[in-house]
């Protein structure tokens, strides 16, 4: 991929890391490890989804200020 820019680079790599996740989860057989990633994968996502309501907290508290 020929680009300078951060984002498309990191939007690039992200998703070339996910598809190796992915292609990895279909070797997995049992029931158990296959449990145990859900709750690491939902758990990153509760941390995803509390930074991001933490940044527009913090942006309507700014707003709310300045205005």
């Amino acid at each position: 991929m020929r680009t300078d820019r951060k984002k498309d680079l990191d939007t690039y790599y992200n998703d070339h890391l996910k598809m190796r996740i992915i292609s990895r989860l279909m070797s997995i057989k049992t029931n158990s490890e296959i449990m145990g990633i859900q709750s690491y994968i939902f758990e990153a996502l509760d941390r995803e989804e509390k930074a991001d309501r933490k940044d527009q907290d913090e942006f309507r508290e700014w707003k709310r200020i300045n205005t």
